[in-house]
């Protein structure tokens, strides 16, 4: 192959623009990113102490498709260790994204989370809200939420203890990755956060009596 020289040096400005649009192309379609805030409604006080919401920036958003649901998982931290700063949530969306972007209306079944921070404990699931997702190039998700949820936090005399109510909002883009939204569902639906037909709400984290329907007495 003949090479044709100009006979003029190489601007070190274009190279580095030739450089910046490489790396831009080679990352493009492929990254991820998320960021979420956490807003607790308390109307009666506002503790000068405390932020009025915190903004947490996950390093793992994912999605995958079961059936004709979304599953969508967002990590921050060791999520799976038992100590450190961490946080887990998943939203489970009925219908599969288009090109468009598709709303949806949710309710409690849709978002799970648990949130360890500044040795705290607290989980949130979902009680309404309305998510709206895209599909991008390259099965990646564009996704953004404003969810309200019941708040609990865990203490070791008391277990899980309802204390009100978290606006959950937030945006991400996330990759297709079935196996890391599976190992993420599982953390969040543990210890009665399970997403079940009759089952709605959060509990304490211990098992309830069965009920045990016998033949009709005469």
């Amino acid at each position: 192959m003949d090479v044709i020289r100009s006979g003029r040096p190489t601007s070190p400005r274009l190279c580095v623009m030739v450089l910046i649009l490489s790396v831009h192309l080679i990352t493009c379609g492929c990254s991820t990113s998320a960021s979420l805030q956490f807003t607790d409604l308390n109307y009666k006080r506002l503790d000068p102490g405390t932020p009025l919401s915190v903004e947490v920036t996950p390093t793992s958003s994912t999605w995958s498709i079961d059936e004709d649901k979304i599953q969508i998982a967002l990590a921050d931290g060791a999520v799976e260790a038992d100590a450190g700063d961490r946080m887990a949530m998943s939203i489970i969306l009925d219908g599969t994204p288009t090109g468009n972007e598709l709303e949806y209306r949710v309710g409690q079944r849709a978002l799970r989370c648990y949130w360890h921070h500044n040795r705290q404990h607290e989980r949130f699931a979902s009680l309404g809200g309305v998510v709206s997702v895209r599909l991008l190039p390259n099965e990646n998700l564009f996704g953004r939420f404003k969810i309200l949820a019941r708040k609990q936090v865990f203490h070791i005399l008391t277990n899980w203890t309802t204390v009100g109510q978290t606006l959950l909002t937030g945006t991400f883009t996330a990759h297709r990755d079935a196996d890391k939204v599976s190992s993420i569902l599982v953390l969040t639906e543990k210890g009665g956060m399970e997403r079940t037909v009759n089952q709605n709400t959060i509990g304490s984290g211990v098992p309830l009596p069965r009920e045990v329907v016998g033949p009709t007495v005469n």
